[in-house]
């Protein structure tokens, strides 16, 4: 006779309550997962811009030092960048100041034609970032 008192005072959820939650939750998802992605796509944009803006300091340096421009990143700014092997550009969508976005699939950063700047996928440091 005990058991059956337990039982009847338990109570489940309603699927109507059930249905409320998940809304619930569904509008928050909508609201929470582009906000992410944003999130994640500003601070791509963020280390490019950083990793670029360190290689060009670097690449004056060695000019400096050096009376020429590097021919590599990676053999001659080894000086310059502690553990410039490990320094890769993210992969993902990074904004460019025109306000379109680029997918960056390349797997290391390289220098401009001229030997003067780095960059990444042949955009500039100058070229990442929010449009004004």
């Amino acid at each position: 006779m005990e058991q059956q008192t337990r039982n009847l005072g338990q109570r489940g959820f309603t699927l109507l309550e059930l249905l409320i939650v998940m809304s619930i939750v569904g509008v928050l998802s909508m609201i929470a997962i582009p906000r992410f992605s944003n999130a994640i796509v500003l601070a791509n944009t963020s280390k490019v811009q950083s990793d670029l803006r360190v290689l060009n300091t670097a690449i004056v340096m060695y000019q400096a030092e050096k009376g020429a421009y590097p021919t590599s990143i990676t053999t001659d700014l080894k000086d310059y960048i502690v553990d410039i092997d490990n320094l890769k550009p993210p992969k993902g969508k990074c904004l460019l100041r025109t306000g379109a976005s680029v997918d960056i699939t390349a797997a290391s950063y390289s220098l401009s034609d001229d030997h003067t700047e780095a960059v990444c996928q042949s955009y500039k440091a100058g070229d990442f970032g929010r449009k004004d």
